[in-house]
């Protein structure tokens, strides 16, 4: 029987649509806008709950601590530390110094929505 915790949902300004399961970082410096993480190595802060099509929406983040509905960007298996593509779904952690921002909590396809832990760390060799 597969489960996830209960997300821990914030909501931020964006500055362009961003689909559902994608991974976020920070934008500006004001700490309130989000755009999709465009790099394994991006410090990306969590994982979008809705369809944010336009800034006055606002995008619902699922931040670290809690469970998310990820977007895969590769097949994924149960376990796997994941990070940001260059579109914001996610896939496998394959190198040193990759952000990881959630572990798989459920086998997964390419483009499917899958449960997530979310987390932040930054990858080390061995993993």
């Amino acid at each position: 029987m597969a489960s996830h915790s209960e997300p821990r949902i914030y909501l931020f300004k964006n500055s362009a649509a961003i689909a559902k399961g994608k991974a976020v970082k920070l934008s500006g410096s004001a700490g309130d806008t989000v755009v999709v993480g465009a790099a394994n190595t991006d410090r990306c802060i969590g994982i979008v709950q809705n369809e944010a099509s336009s800034s006055l929406e606002g995008a619902e983040v699922a931040l670290p601590g809690g469970g998310a509905k990820a977007l895969a960007g590769e097949a994924i298996s149960a376990g796997d530390y994941l990070c940001s593509h260059t579109d914001g779904r996610l896939v496998k952690v394959n190198a040193e110094g990759d952000h990881i921002i959630a572990i798989a909590m459920q086998d997964a396809a390419e483009n499917d929505l899958f449960a997530v832990e979310v987390v932040v760390a930054t990858a080390h060799a061995g993993l």
